[in-house]
């Protein structure tokens, strides 16, 4: 408990003025026996003992009233995050603490980050803990428990440093579970800073019910406190990569960038960026028409063939780790496709659709006809096409790990009625359908953006809303639907699977099933597919921060810029390891602005022993806490009452003689 006025507490000392008034009261007279008295005290003697009592009570109220007015006047503060440091300290503090990219977000009025202001609460909440707790940190980027000796150098600790990650409280909980069943911690409190996003926290994950489970069969104590910075402050803008193209014409190569821009709160001025390409730098004008919008941009490679960087900068705001696009690009490459098909006729379809094109001729690709039980051999293929049965055993895997490195794999229905299939990349085939008689399936929408579906980039859309469906086969799936027909049911599915993709396409290129292999849409479409499984062939890669695999981390990646201290587990950017380049950004949830509420992050730990703090921005050591000065207020005001309602009862004349003062002289007595 702390005071805004302390100086006051110095006069704490006159709350003993009541009893010093009761006994100067008692010396205002000296008591002379009396014979005749001695028979009028042996008649009272019994109302004596309960006139003591109430006499007692009464200079108690007194002094606790003094003391609630001194109080009062200090103005004591507790019930904040400080105030918590009020409660008896616990053997073991575990600090868990957000470091994802949205804690970098600075609170108006400050220079401070969502992260910078935990750190300074924890560290002075903790701070009257010292020297009575263990504390740990276990932090979202690691994972790693740190002890931490002295908890005043908390905010120098280098685990406690701003990133590019995401942050995944169930595992960061599930990871101070198993630190308490290893040590055996006595009493313990566990301390979460968060700005409660919802992508990091996962409410509806069901690991949170089993989690509370596993901390209720600890022998320990356990308290849980929750330090909430999350509110919205300065403007802040994001950008993320949408998608990323390469085009070759007799003219040279072009790089198609999409990208998605958002803004906290929408600001009707356009976004002046900076776009940087292999160390050179201009300005581009980004139009915000919305809090959202996708943007795109053409960027002219020249006639050079080798492979390159570049970013996409926004201006400096209210957080700085999400300002920053980095990109790669390979050498130009042709493209090649294999196809592995049970029907004859689309299998041919599908060769000349995904064949190699130079100048005016066109390579068909490699046909292999099922039933097919070998090994594929990929060495130099960008796409597979896999039209029948979904692939299993080490055909599924092998196919996965294409994917994996780079490549593409697209998925076609058997043109047969089975329907017990296996799933493959989490997706499975089910039943064929048809349209009622003399009517056919229509795309209602797809993405015209980004994909293999978009736009030409002089702006014509593809035929895809000519095409007639009399047959599809529905898929069950939880990946993104790039194109759908009228009634919903998807056409075109679409997963990222590492550096590379799965597609499923729900129709075949038969005249019984579409007018698919008219060419107007599967010619665009298998060549685009193609094409971006080239990157399979490439010695960059694209990689997420804090997502990257042991083999990855291994591989000796070093930051573009020289005088850079970043690593590539926690930080954003262009990263080289030999002849090879790879564009790291931050996880797409680090994007999504929703937070989770209080009381859903108060439904986690019903039950639980919890407190929450909400933080707000400019706040100021004093004001941490909530004002309790009402409460001593309302306590003087009652002792008061119960002081007056003991005087009002009215003491006899012989219990005041015999507690209150000394015995009065009787007229005609002898006095002193």
């Amino acid at each position: 408990m702390t005071f805004l006025q302390p100086i006051i507490l110095f006069g704490l000392p006159l709350i003993l003025l009541p009893v010093a008034i009761h006994l100067l009261n008692r010396l205002r007279h000296r008591t002379i026996p009396w014979g005749a008295m001695r028979f009028l005290v042996a008649a009272s003697r019994s109302s004596v003992n309960r006139a003591k009592l109430k006499q007692f009570l009464i200079l108690l109220f007194r002094t606790l009233a003094v003391l609630m007015l001194m109080l009062f006047l200090a103005r004591p503060l507790s019930g904040g995050w400080m105030g918590w440091a009020f409660a008896s300290a616990p053997d073991t503090v575990l600090i868990l603490l957000d470091r994802s990219s949205s804690m970098e977000t600075r609170l108006a009025g400050t220079s401070l980050s969502r992260r910078e202001q935990a750190l300074e609460l924890l560290t002075q909440a903790a701070g009257a803990y010292a020297g009575h707790s263990h504390f740990v940190l276990i932090d979202s980027a690691s994972g790693t428990p740190q002890n931490i000796p002295d908890i005043s150098a908390l905010k120098d600790h280098p685990m406690v440093e701003s990133t590019d990650t995401a942050a995944n409280l169930p595992s960061l909980m599930q990871r101070a579970v198993q630190w308490l069943i290893d040590n055996q911690a006595g009493t313990t409190e566990v301390w979460i800073a968060s700005d409660l996003q919802n992508s990091d926290w996962q409410p509806s994950d069901d690991r949170w019910e089993s989690l509370m489970k596993q901390f209720d069969t600890l022998p320990q104590t356990l308290r849980y406190r929750l330090l909430a910075v999350n509110e919205q402050t300065e403007l802040d803008s994001g950008i993320q990569l949408a998608d990323l193209a390469i085009t070759t014409t007799e003219e040279g190569r072009s790089l198609k960038l999409v990208a998605d821009v958002g803004q906290s709160q929408l600001s009707e001025e356009a976004i002046i960026a900076t776009r940087t390409l292999n160390g050179l730098s201009s300005g581009v004008e980004i139009p915000m028409e919305a809090a959202q919008v996708r943007w795109q941009d053409q960027w002219d490679l020249g006639t050079k063939e080798e492979a390159g960087w570049g970013t996409l900068k926004l201006p400096a705001d209210g957080n700085l780790r999400n300002n920053t696009l980095h990109f790669v690009y390979g050498k130009a490459r042709r493209h090649r496709s294999l196809v592995v098909a049970n029907n004859t006729y689309g299998g041919n379809v599908l060769s000349l659709g995904s064949g190699s094109i130079a100048g005016d001729s066109l390579e068909p690709s490699q046909l292999i006809q099922r039933p097919f039980t070998q090994s594929l051999q990929t060495d130099d293929v960008t796409l597979i096409i896999w039209q029948g049965t979904l692939p299993e055993g080490e055909q599924a895997d092998q196919l996965m790990q294409f994917a994996a490195e780079g490549g593409v794999v697209i998925c076609l229905p058997s043109a047969s009625q089975e329907t017990a299939e296996q799933a493959f990349a989490g997706m499975r085939w089910m039943n064929v359908e048809s349209p009622p008689a003399e009517e056919t399936f229509f795309v209602g929408r797809w993405e015209k953006e980004t994909g293999p579906l978009a736009d030409t980039d002089e702006g014509f859309s593809l035929p895809v809303d000519q095409l007639d469906t009399l047959k599809r086969r529905r898929v069950q799936h939880t990946d993104t639907v790039l194109a759908a027909y009228s009634d919903g049911e998807p056409l075109l599915i679409h997963q990222k699977t590492g550096q590379g993709s799965i597609y499923f396409l729900t129709t075949l290129p038969l005249g019984s099933w579409s007018n698919l292999d008219q060419g107007p849409v599967l010619l665009p479409l298998l060549q685009r597919l193609g094409q971006e499984g080239t990157r399979r062939l490439e010695s960059t890669l694209f990689l997420t921060c804090g997502e990257l695999s042991e083999i990855e981390m291994g591989a000796g990646w070093k930051p573009l810029e020289e005088d850079s201290t970043h690593q590539i587990a926690w930080h954003a950017g262009i990263y080289r390891s030999g002849n090879r380049l790879a564009a790291v950004n931050p996880p797409a949830s680090e994007f999504e602005p929703a937070m989770m509420t209080s009381e859903t992050a108060a439904s986690i730990f019903e039950g639980q022993a919890f407190q929450m703090f909400l933080e707000s921005s400019g706040q100021n050591e004093s004001n941490l806490q909530g004002e309790i000065w009402r409460v001593f207020l309302f306590l003087l005001i009652l002792f008061l009452m119960v002081e007056s309602w003991l005087m009002m009862t009215g003491p006899s004349t012989t219990a005041q003689q015999g507690f209150g003062r000394k015995a009065q002289p009787i007229s005609g007595g002898v006095s002193s």
